[in-house]
């Protein structure tokens, strides 16, 4: 006969072996790796990878998961990648954001996207813009419809802008027929144009090739107001055209003008979690201060004042939730929110 200490042995034996096991298992969990997130940027050395940079820093200090910055080609083979679930998130243009939406955009060819196009994409944000305009070598050329009749580098064949520029011409007013388009391939092609006088003015991006020119050259902006940038966005739904501004002496420009942007945006994939969404956009605001110390000028625009300044794609749920919590998100958002979900023409 078993006496009743030997019971009370037994119990508190099996108890022992229970609490270690739990004990084990506990410990197991907690020290399970954290979930890991991926992000698409563009390589090392380029705006969208410091963006990328400064954020994941922040993102992996506060959030209960690690986000991987992932160097690549940021529209077709992201785009492949966000439609096959292998990827999370990206950071590119809107107007590229609402062409993998959409399907509906002429650079199939180029992006290779033909055979999968559209795809699942949904939209975080937007933050920092990419500023265009017409710089030109006269100071004659004060508005677009000035172009007409002088030699301009206008196109770049195969490249988005083309569309772009076509479209702003006939926001202005200006017929693209009677202007002598010099095509280009490189920029650099188009900058030692304008010094050797082959041109007079260029399309393209607001950056350091023009302090090349202005070394020798005065160059000037070619205003592009509010009313222009407004009818190029309903020539081109979808694109996001915002109104940005050039002060002068920036690059060595001459003058100070208002020109066109395109914002740039995160997105995800549309089946990444509400909350892990949630967190990303929540804490790139709530710490934003500490991000920007990255670089000023890249990460300084990601501000929340900015994060719905165009609509390509539906706005994630999970950034939609922050968004009305901080009082952000207004009846026009909603509005152009239900138009795209509306209109939505993917195959799933």
């Amino acid at each position: 006969m078993q006496s009743k200490y030997g019971c009370s042995l037994k119990l508190l034996g099996l108890v022992l072996v229970v609490a270690v096991i739990f004990s084990a298992s506990v410990g197991s969990i907690s020290a399970a790796p954290r979930r890991a997130v991926s992000l698409a940027t563009m390589p090392a050395g380029t705006s969208t990878y410091t963006v990328g940079a400064g954020l994941c820093s922040v993102w992996n200090k506060y959030c209960p998961f690690t986000v991987t910055q992932q160097p690549m080609q940021v529209t077709g083979p992201a785009f492949r990648l966000i439609k096959n679930g292998s990827l999370d998130l990206g950071l590119t243009t809107i107007w590229a954001i609402n062409a993998c939406y959409t399907g509906d955009d002429p650079f199939w060819d180029l992006w290779r996207m033909k055979d999968f196009a559209p795809c699942p994409i949904t939209q975080l944000n937007t933050g920092s813009v990419m500023r265009y305009g017409f710089f030109t070598t006269n100071p004659n050329i004060k508005s677009i419809k000035d172009l007409e009749g002088k030699r301009v580098f206008c196109t770049q064949p195969g490249a988005e802008n083309d569309v772009q520029v076509k479209a702003l011409l006939k926001a202005a007013g200006s017929d693209y027929s009677k202007i002598i388009d010099v095509k280009f391939s490189q920029v650099s092609d188009a900058t030692q144009g304008l010094l050797e006088g082959r041109a007079e003015a260029f399309y393209f991006t607001a950056a350091p090739w023009i302090e090349e020119i202005a070394r020798t050259k005065k160059i000037y902006a070619v205003a592009i107001p509010p009313e222009v940038v407004a009818k190029a966005n309903e020539l081109l739904p979808g694109w996001g055209f915002t109104q940005e501004q050039l002060a002068k002496g920036e690059f060595g420009i001459q003058n100070a003008a208002q020109t066109l942007a395109v914002p740039f945006g995160f997105y995800a994939r549309e089946s990444l979690e509400e909350e892990i969404v949630y967190e990303l956009v929540k804490t790139m605001y709530e710490h934003h201060d500490e991000a920007k110390q990255v670089h000023e000028g890249y990460l300084g625009p990601w501000t929340l004042e900015r994060a719905l300044m165009a609509i390509g794609a539906p706005i994630h749920p999970g950034a939609i939730r922050y968004y009305k919590e901080v009082g952000a998100w207004k009846p026009e958002h909603e509005k152009a929110n239900n138009e795209l979900l509306a209109a939505n023409r993917r195959v799933k």
